[in-house]
């Protein structure tokens, strides 16, 4: 009985694991600060590494466009990509061009930042993808 018990218990942990291992989704932090370039004097472009429970994923940078009014912690990224080395090209009135020579998993072209006085700023980004595989 105590064998039979011990065995079911094993088979019962080993599914238990398996089956954990399938459903748990992965969880993506952000990491130290890689970039930090002002646009205008009140806007900054600013990227941040992103760690990943995944064993399977690559790096990734995240990069926003940020106000003194805006945390980066209520602040969605604009793109994410995995070249920690985006070069920040031209900067207009309301615009801005990068340079990215990695893949492009995220990217929103146009930005609506809050400034310090309350108002909404907007930004269009664009961007010359290099990536080859």
């Amino acid at each position: 009985m105590n064998k039979l018990l011990l065995a079911f218990s094993v088979v019962l942990l080993a599914v238990i694991a398996t089956l954990s291992w399938v459903f748990i989704p992965t969880h993506e932090t952000m990491g130290k600060q890689t970039l930090n370039v002002p646009l205008s004097d009140e806007f900054k472009l600013v990227a941040h590494r992103i760690h990943s429970t995944d064993p399977d994923a690559g790096p990734k940078y995240a990069y926003f466009v940020l106000s003194d009014a805006t945390p980066i912690n209520n602040s969605e990224p604009f793109l994410v990509t995995s070249d920690q080395f985006t070069k920040l090209e031209k900067i207009k009135d309301n615009g801005f061009t990068l340079t990215v020579n990695g893949r492009i998993y995220e990217y929103h072209n146009d930005l609506w930042i809050k400034k310090p006085n309350g108002q909404l700023h907007r930004w269009h980004v664009s961007i010359n993808a290099r990536y080859i595989r």
